[in-house]
């Protein structure tokens, strides 16, 4: 399907809709004709981005930890939205790098929880819907840091767990006419990351330097990759995991034989 193609049945929630990532996912479902609704816990950026989108996008409330809440939202667009085929998780909180000895539980589990918890609570109340229904698709959002460890110690386990729960939930759904796959973005220029850089507070050059393409990624090419999965055009894709990192993963092991070849 290519960006001239409408495709009014397509009809996706996203958690964590309002920014990055989620929003350009539902600029991209609207893009191609489809209804999106917009999940997140700042519902001011939410309504404003439903808003710039048209009627065919819808703000709710979206505590991905409040499954009482998910299910009287799940009400609510089901009076609002053609049947729900499609659920994208990117919902979460981000993690700066922390060692161990000053990282307490309680701030570990608050980024384990908004990841790995926030994706199960999600796929149990909309995804447990389109299985019944016999027809969807589920695209959660993983990392890099899935595959490669680093020194965020919640962030990166949690995105490991996004990844196993991602392959557990395809082959319990997969006859039930429900796929689940997942994504592991690298560096993207989203919110978080671009303040920090204009600020000075975080040097991009190792971040650079590490990406075998020498940039980082850009929400909209995320979002490409993310709506092909929901698409039917990935029919017979279920419990995978694509990179989208600008070869990240693959370029991990070029350091000790001197980088990356360059341009030339």
């Amino acid at each position: 399907m290519d960006h001239a193609t409408p495709d009014s049945t397509l009809s996706v929630i996203v958690t964590g809709g309002a920014s990055g990532i989620g929003a350009a996912v539902c600029r991209r479902v609207i893009e191609a004709g489809g209804s999106a609704a917009i999940l997140d816990l700042n519902q001011e950026a939410a309504h404003t981005l439903a808003r710039e989108l048209g009627p065919r996008a819808v703000a709710a409330p979206g505590d991905v930890l409040d499954e009482a809440g998910l299910r009287a939202t799940q009400e609510r667009l089901a009076a609002l939205l053609p049947a729900v085929n499609g659920l994208v998780n990117c919902a979460g909180i981000a993690q700066v790098p922390t060692a161990i000895e000053d990282y307490p539980v309680e701030a570990w589990a608050r980024v384990v929880d908004s990841h790995l918890k926030g994706t199960y609570i999600a796929c149990r109340v909309f995804g447990s819907a389109m299985a019944k229904r016999g027809r969807g698709a589920v695209v959660n959002v993983a990392s890099v840091l899935s595959f490669r460890p680093g020194p965020v110690l919640a962030y990166g386990p949690a995105k490991a767990a996004v990844v196993n729960l991602t392959e557990a939930l395809a082959v319990q759904w997969a006859r039930r006419g429900l796929r689940v796959n997942s994504i592991a973005p690298g560096w993207t220029d989203t919110p978080f990351l671009k303040p920090k850089e204009r600020q000075g507070e975080r040097d991009m050059t190792p971040i650079l330097n590490a990406t075998p393409l020498g940039r980082l990624m850009q929400p909209s090419e995320i979002a490409e990759v993310v709506f092909f999965l929901l698409s039917p055009a990935a029919s017979v894709i279920t419990g995978a995991t694509i990179p989208c990192d600008g070869g990240v993963i693959a370029g991990s092991g070029w350091a000790p034989y001197g980088g990356f070849p360059q341009a030339g």
